[in-house]
């Protein structure tokens, strides 16, 4: 059954992209009962739960791929945004470090450091973390830019 898969995630991707979440990420564990050690899967069924705000199971499974894949830059940066939204500080700035260890150009954890940052109140780093992030092609949510211009935090132009 290993070989079905690629196919049921493949499939949960083109769910997720239509924004029928439910099935997709029931393509997601369909694939991980067809083979329990498919790293794709866990990550697609977490990316899934973060989008819905499910944290606990988006964290849960985020684990599971570390467990089988520990060189794919987005599984450490979606964790660790994660566990900043759940208030886990210490681990979420460990997984975010690893990220960009592995890609010092990922703009997710550069963005989730602006975050972290700016949840602080550390204006001077947001403003670097949220350039950075611009510059490897992450958009900024209207209310984030808000509030970092609010606090004089300078946003580099595209």
């Amino acid at each position: 059954m290993k070989h079905f898969a690629p196919d049921a995630v493949e499939l949960g991707w083109n769910y997720f992209k239509q924004g029928d979440c439910e099935t997709a990420l029931k393509r997601f564990q369909m694939a991980i009962r067809h083979d329990p050690d498919f790293a794709p899967a866990y990550f697609g069924a977490a990316y899934v739960c973060s989008a819905e705000g499910k944290l606990d199971d988006a964290i849960k499974y985020y684990r599971e791929t570390l467990k089988r894949e520990t060189l794919y830059v987005y599984t450490y940066a979606n964790l660790g945004y994660a566990l900043l939204q759940e208030g886990k500080f210490p681990e979420a700035l460990q997984m975010l470090d690893k990220a960009l260890e592995i890609d010092p150009t990922c703009g997710v954890a550069h963005l989730s450091y602006a975050n972290y940052y700016a949840y602080k109140r550390d204006w001077k780093n947001a403003e670097q973390s949220v350039n950075k992030a611009m510059k490897y092609g992450q958009k900024i949510h209207p209310e984030l830019r808000e509030m970092l211009e609010k606090h004089g935090v300078k946003l580099a132009e595209n």
